[in-house]
């Protein structure tokens, strides 16, 4: 079977050319996410026609990219009043992402892949000379961050000249997406993070070593990524972990982030409804769950990180408001994704003017109160489980922490990631102004994420009020300091 070959983009090859021929490239050694909420209304999703003809079109690709925009433009505006139970999160600008599929080769043989595995016998990978001018063209277009996926990007020996091609063109933030069994080498992460690697995204389907061995058919894959996740913290490099939901895996939800969140103190997480496409379509009996069953556990899931107070629950992919009432700040898709998707083929795919091609709508939407800026049930899913599930909602509900609610510093042992870069940039020299502090921010690939400047001032001011940082003024200057006897450690991995 042929992968699909999203629509090409143009691009600056004669600018992409004299850059490589005045930079030798191999020379060279180093996609939760902060939505931006979409608050209109207007015609936003073209519903393909469904086998049961219980799904309609509404509104062509033109003008759901008008509304899109024309929600982009009022959720910009000044905002007259703010609803607790409303998807509240302020809009900004984010950077522009760019995401290269460097391969489809994968060492895991996951059942509920959306990828088909025929793609990974062709030999169909990005040469690299076409990965560079990509990423440089990408730069001159105004993206900034840059992304290496697969398959299995680790599995390209020239990995690490890419990410250090990447930054020296200017990337300051370049991420891996990755099953993370390579990198359970010290040696290996260590090269990649020496390259400029300033975040990785881990796949990990299982709370414990035999749910996610069991799913990704290989013995050690999770001791592997505990490994790498260790390693990764050494060099301060940004983590986050995925999970595919599926029917070995969802019922210990809770259990997943007690261990990711509670004990590893990693703070980076999306929860990932499957899609029915490539090797899942062929295991729906074994492998696929149905939305309503999976949502009493993601309420669950969501609890362990209420209870510790912590601010960053995990986004949530494939997910909908009339399944998930009240949860709809943490949707993925619901907001501008900003990034730009290329292929091993080299064909693009802007996930903002994509996302909606491929979801379906029932009749009962119509009279939901979220109908103009839901964009549906993904059409993969509503081929094998139908659309019952849809239960139109009459009223914007309560957002499900409501009530619960405290000031982001209260009760609280686990950091963000901006948190965690002031705590190791302060770690490495106590008594820092604050344009010394920030100065020393730029070395480690953890303080790359944040941003900008005041991102990570306000961290150090939300960590003025756990009391684990104090700062000082003196002689014209604040002096930032750390106070290591509060910070709780977290376990090993």
């Amino acid at each position: 079977m042929r992968a699909p070959a999203p629509r090409l983009a143009g691009a600056r090859g004669d600018l992409a050319r004299l850059f490589l021929r005045l930079h030798d490239a191999r020379g060279d050694g180093r996609l939760p996410v902060s939505p931006r909420v979409l608050r209109a209304g207007g015609p936003l999703v073209k519903k393909p026609d469904c086998a049961t003809g219980e799904c309609a079109p509404q509104g062509d690709a033109k003008s759901r990219r008008q509304a899109a925009l024309a929600a982009e433009k009022q959720a910009k505006a000044p905002k007259k009043e703010k609803s607790e139970s409303h998807v509240d999160r302020d809009a900004f600008d984010e950077p522009k992402c760019f995401d290269i599929l460097l391969n489809y080769a994968c060492q895991a043989k996951c059942l509920f892949c959306s990828q088909d595995f025929e793609w990974r016998k062709d030999k169909n990978l990005m040469p690299y000379r076409q990965a560079a001018e990509t990423l440089y063209k990408a730069f001159q277009n105004g993206y900034r961050r840059m992304g290496f996926t697969g398959g299995e990007p680790t599995l390209r020996k020239d990995l690490p000249q890419l990410i250090a091609l990447a930054r020296k063109v200017g990337y300051g933030y370049v991420r891996i997406q990755t099953n993370g069994i390579r990198m359970a080498d010290f040696a290996y992460t260590k090269m990649l993070a020496d390259a400029g690697l300033t975040f990785v995204k881990f796949s990990i389907h299982g709370h414990d070593a035999a749910t996610h061995d069991k799913l990704t058919m290989i013995p050690g894959s999770f001791d592997a990524c505990l490994k790498a996740i260790e390693n990764l913290k050494k060099l301060k490099v940004g983590i986050g972990v995925n999970i595919v939901l599926n029917q070995d895996n969802y019922r210990f939800l809770p259990e997943f982030y007690e261990l990711f969140l509670l004990k590893l103190h990693l703070s980076n997480f999306v929860i990932i409804a499957p899609l029915y496409e490539g090797n899942m379509e062929l295991h729906v009996p074994e492998m696929g769950v149905r939305l309503s069953d999976v949502a009493p556990y993601v309420r669950k899931a969501f609890e362990v990180f209420t209870k510790i107070n912590f601010p960053k629950p995990p986004l949530l992919l494939h997910f909908t408001p009339c399944v998930l009432p009240g949860y709809e700040q943490q949707m993925l898709g619901w907001s501008a994704f900003n990034t730009m998707v290329v292929s091993p083929q080299g064909k693009q795919r802007d996930l903002d003017e994509t996302a909606m091609d491929h979801t379906v709508k029932p009749e009962a939407c119509a009279k939901c109160v979220y109908n103009d800026r839901c964009i549906g049930f993904d059409a993969s899913y509503a081929r094998h489980f139908g659309t019952a599930e849809v239960v139109a909602l009459t009223a914007v509900p309560t957002r499900y922490d409501a009530g619960t609610r405290r000031a982001s510093h209260e009760g609280r042992s686990v950091l963000t990631d901006n948190e965690t870069c002031v705590v190791e940039v302060l770690k490495e020299k106590n008594g820092l102004t604050t344009e010394q502090f920030l100065s020393l921010a730029e070395k480690f690939p953890i303080c790359k994420d944040c941003k900008d400047e005041n991102a990570v001032i306000n961290a150090a001011e939300t960590l003025i009020k756990m009391g684990w940082v104090s700062r000082k003024f003196q002689k014209g200057k604040y002096l930032w300091s750390l106070d290591e006897s509060k910070i709780p450690q977290p376990a090993r991995a």
